[in-house]
């Protein structure tokens, strides 16, 4: 059965475009949830554990990055995607002409 759809998906394409996606949307969402976290204990122990303090946002600063790199990485990919290539130019097919014969 996979070899009838062969000519038509290319499997390896197809598998980089869902690797690409499941890492991007799921690897954005935990960083940002991570940096959330991270923001949050920081604050929490702001008065009593300086050097805690200072690895939590240390981590949230590399969570924010990553976020703020996939987004850039995203909206250049976007601005520099390749230009579909033009069709070819062919000779225009005659349309259906009716036969000497039948006409009045």
């Amino acid at each position: 059965m996979a070899i009838l759809a062969t000519p038509i998906i290319n499997g390896g394409a197809l598998w980089k475009i869902v690797l690409a996606s499941a890492l991007g949307g799921i690897g954005v969402v935990i960083a940002f949830g991570l940096l959330v976290l991270f923001v949050t204990r920081a604050e929490q122990v702001r008065a009593t554990h300086g050097g805690e303090r200072i690895l939590y946002l240390l981590g949230s600063a590399v969570c924010g990055a990553f976020c703020l790199a996939v987004v850039v990485i995203g909206i250049y990919a976007m601005a520099k995607k390749p230009a579909t290539p033009k069709p070819k130019a062919t000779k225009a097919a005659a349309a259906l002409v009716a036969p000497a014969s039948s006409r009045g």
